[in-house]
């Protein structure tokens, strides 16, 4: 008989009956069969159990081991770990249930690639009274939003030859020891793959942490150390702290000392901002010399129609760093930009918004310590409104590009606390943003056939596209006086481009915050992706002359 192709893998102490009764049922019901079940029974004390162990080894691709003394979670799934035959191996948890076409599922991906060595899915919970709740529609792979939160978890796959090349599940880990692993597995992966469907179903059992994290404190305590332990191996320089939601906050270190090049295109403009006339661009000057901590960068000022006695009063606020640029060209904020990066000497850039203010001290050093990693391609803070509410939080897509959690409080944590800590996100809104100068010029510089809007949506996109993670942070703000200095509104053409280069891409469901798409076009009932993606078609309504079905708007809600 040849090896299965999936081992799945269930530690066994004392589950109540009729969760056991049906998670057992959700493995035997499974659509796909080539599959064997190892079960390690950690010297459970319930003869009901004992009983159902009987029985169930009673099939021939159920295997019962049975251990002599009780040794927690991880030597039981050690145990059933050595003992698998699979080429993978799925960890399922003795309350918890698959759903029928999960191994299917998994297996489809794997077909498809056979790079993939690690595969994780959605997952839904099953509450006290047996109902679903609580979906996690969870992102692509996200390694700085898994530093923050275990996220991956339920249903988690892994090549069995790669988990036991990293030496399995370890000691000192309990409540974690899953994190853990998975840090191990990802960091020697060479592929990973997500499956945006709900194959795993987690029970909410008294006593479990699915009900309640703060009834296992030391799980957090284990996350921390499994998140530092990642850090030291990966060698980015941070501390690790437990936050009050139970996330881990992870504070970096900058270990270099980059000059930046901060470039701020402007043509003078004054308006009223917290009740006091100024000019824009002198103000976001004066904050960023009087507030920054970080002293090696100079500011390149692209500008055109501006008061020379403005110019010389930005001198004035940052001596010995302003670069003065003349800009005689009908308006392009994108050409401004380019220019600004030509006569620039830093290898870091900061796009920055004239209509700004630096809020955070170290917002430069936050900034630049993310891109000490090599794939990260740009990174962007917290940007807040006059009122200290969220301006933006990134973007995401829904139908077109929008803003992350506009609108909303500071003191909001988000989907799944989303807003408390750094992330991965499909867009950063280019009013700051921080970047190497050497991604600047392999993406090409900002499309100058986008003047004035989408610029950073389609510039993203090309860092995405050359493979680099965008990073939004909440551990710096900066203030953004949002349009104050232009004119908001959006010519059809800026569309037009944008949806000719990427609309595929801005009309899908966003990878790395799925849960606002869902959520703001009124479809978060939406279980079926199918679906949802059927009620979207037929909810279509707004046009571009010459492209067909746009959505350029906020879909009605159904």
């Amino acid at each position: 008989m040849p090896a299965p192709r999936f081992s799945v893998l269930t530690p066994v102490y004392n589950p109540p009956v009729e969760a056991f009764e049906a998670c057992a049922a959700s493995v035997f019901a499974q659509t796909a069969t080539n599959w064997e079940w190892v079960l390690v029974d950690d010297r459970s004390t319930d003869p009901a159990i004992g009983l159902l162990l009987d029985e169930l080894a009673a099939d021939e691709r159920v295997r019962v081991i049975r251990r002599t003394e009780n040794g927690g979670i991880v030597a039981a799934t050690n145990d059933a770990l050595h003992a698998a035959a699979g080429e993978f191996v799925a960890f399922l948890d003795h309350d918890d249930e698959l759903t029928p076409d999960a191994l299917a599922a998994v297996d489809e991906v794997l077909t498809a690639d056979d790079t993939v060595d690690y595969v994780y899915s959605d997952e839904e919970k099953i509450d006290l009274g047996g109902t679903l709740c609580d979906r996690f529609r969870k992102p692509a792979w996200s390694p700085e939003r898994l530093r923050a939160q275990n996220y991956c978890c339920h249903l988690s796959v892994m090549r069995r030859s790669l988990v036991l090349e990293v030496g399995g599940l370890r000691d000192g880990f309990d409540g974690a020891q899953d994190w853990d692993l998975t840090f191990r597995i990802t960091e020697a992966a060479r592929s990973i793959a997500h499956i945006p469907h709900v194959l795993y179903h987690w029970r909410m059992v008294v006593g479990s942490v699915a009900a309640d994290i703060d009834y296992k404190p030391y799980a957090l305590e284990a996350g921390r150390r499994a998140v530092a332990a990642h850090l030291e191996r990966v060698g980015i320089a941070a501390s690790v702290e437990i936050t009050e939601f139970n996330f881990m906050a992870v504070r970096r270190r900058l270990t270099t000392r980059p000059r930046v090049s901060i470039i701020i295109p402007t043509n003078g403009t004054r308006r009223r901002v917290w009740g006091q006339d100024v000019a824009l661009v002198e103000q976001c000057v004066a904050s960023i010399a009087q507030r920054s901590t970080w002293d090696h960068y100079e500011i390149v000022i692209v500008h055109d129609m501006i008061d020379e006695q403005i110019l010389e009063r930005l001198h004035r606020h940052a001596p010995g760093r302003v670069v003065a640029v003349p800009y005689d060209r009908p308006f392009n904020f994108s050409a401004k930009v380019n220019l600004g990066a030509l006569r620039s000497t830093g290898d870091r850039l900061v796009l920055l918004n004239d209509d700004t203010f630096i809020d955070s001290p170290d917002w430069i050093e936050v900034l630049a310590a993310h891109l000490e990693e090599l794939d990260v391609g740009m990174v962007g803070p917290r940007l807040l409104l006059a009122d200290g509410r969220i301006q933006s939080a990134g973007h995401y897509n829904r139908f077109g590009p929008h803003h992350v959690a506009a609108g909303f409080s500071t003191e909001e944590i988000g989907p799944y606390g989303c807003l408390t800590f750094p992330g991965e996100r499909t867009g950063l809104t280019m009013a700051c943003v921080m970047m190497p100068r050497r991604l600047f010029e392999e993406a090409g510089g900002l499309d100058t056939k986008l003047p004035g809007a989408f610029n950073d949506v389609d510039f993203g996109n090309k860092l995405r596209h050359l493979r680099y993670r965008l990073i939004w942070t909440p551990h710096a703000s900066v203030y953004h006086f949002e349009s104050l200095s232009r004119d908001p509104s959006v010519p059809d053409s800026d569309f037009v481009h944008l949806y000719q280069r990427w609309g595929d891409e801005l009309d899908a469901p966003d990878r790395y915050l799925p849960w606002f798409a869902y959520q703001a076009a009124g479809l978060a009932h939406v279980r079926d992706e199918e679906l949802f993606a059927t009620i979207v078609d037929s909810k279509i309504h707004e046009r571009i002359p010459g492209l067909g079905e746009i959505t350029v708007d906020m879909l009605p809600k159904v």
